[in-house]
């Protein structure tokens, strides 16, 4: 057996894995409870948020403190258009991505003149330029009061929101695993690795930093249409900065140049939180001091870490197919 016969092993192993945890997904209605379903759906929304954020953060490098503005614009797309025009859900959730979208090209267009610190606080400044102009705005937004959304009647139910946020997901994912793994994919990470040799063989770097922060901010948009008629309101917090550390915090801890990572850190930040919050007062801290030892003593993350292990065990299995082949 050659390497490559180890490797196409394990990429089917990897594509039947994923296949059975979809089918455990499906099947979940009928193993647990309504309000484990409706936890489970939070996850989901919070996975794709991270997953957005981290096209930004883990493939092209750049740190943001205001992916909150996108998740926010596309909260605030769905309800709006429900409340003004009585657009429903399915459609409008369409429409979210390319707002959002827009939002990501016009902040984007200022942001990428700058880099490290200083892009990372100007973001932080757009995102709350927006959050202002959203809490501000009485008479459109309704301010601080929020905006009130109500999905359609086939969405209702807990088990049908489920469905639809899963299905909504998934082909989100499978869209951002195209992007990372195309030849535009490879230009990010090599951007985040090596911009000055990048810029040497011709590539515009500021253009493919924009369509990675459009991109980005469009997936963060789906996730904000999907969390608007699962709280059946949308409200000024979800644009503010510390709504911004959501998606950093659980890149970090689930391992952010791992594609995987931001999923498994969505599902530390809500079900680990989730357990302290219904035993303890002190939820967030005991949230933050677990993310902060992951961060300490699994710098890769806990999919990171789990790779270098896995890792170790292929290089072991080549040594000893090379070794069995001389």
């Amino acid at each position: 057996m050659t390497f490559d016969d180890v490797a196409r092993i394990v990429k089917t192993t990897r594509l039947l894995w994923l296949a059975l945890l979809l089918a455990n997904f499906l099947a979940l209605p009928w193993l647990i409870s309504e309000s484990l379903i409706f936890l489970i759906t939070e996850f989901l929304i919070m996975a794709l948020y991270a997953m957005s954020y981290n096209l930004l953060f883990g493939q092209t490098g750049m740190l943001s403190f205001g992916h909150a503005a996108f998740y926010g614009v596309g909260a605030y797309t769905v309800a709006l258009l429900f409340a003004y025009l009585r657009i429903q859900l399915v459609p409008a959730i369409f429409l979210a991505p390319l707002v959002a979208g827009l939002i990501g090209l016009i902040i984007g267009f200022f942001v990428l003149r700058l880099t490290g610190f200083y892009f990372a606080i100007t973001t932080t400044a757009f995102a709350q330029l927006v959050y202002t102009v959203v809490y501000e705005w009485y008479g459109f937004t309704g301010g601080d009061n929020g905006v009130h959304v109500v999905p359609p009647d086939y969405l209702l139910a807990t088990t049908n929101y489920y469905y639809f946020t899963l299905g909504t997901v998934v082909v989100c994912i499978a869209l951002l695993h195209m992007i990372t793994v195309s030849p535009f994919g490879a230009a990010l990470g090599g951007i985040r690795e090596n911009p000055e040799r990048v810029a040497f063989i011709g590539i515009n770097i500021r253009a493919y930093q924009l369509a990675a922060f459009i991109i980005g901010g469009a997936f963060a948009g789906v996730a904000g249409a999907l969390r608007a008629p699962f709280q059946q309101m949308a409200f000024p917090s979800l644009l503010f900065w510390t709504s911004s550390a959501d998606p950093l915090l659980m890149a970090l801890a689930g391992g952010f140049h791992t594609f995987f990572g931001p999923i498994i850190g969505a599902a530390i930040f809500v079900f680990v939180n989730f357990y302290f919050a219904i035993r303890t007062e002190y939820a967030l801290m005991f949230l933050g001091i677990l993310i902060t030892l992951i961060v300490l003593f699994l710098p890769g993350g806990v999919v990171g870490f789990v790779e270098r292990i896995l890792f170790r065990g292929k290089d072991r299995n080549r040594k000893s197919v090379g070794s069995g082949g001389n």
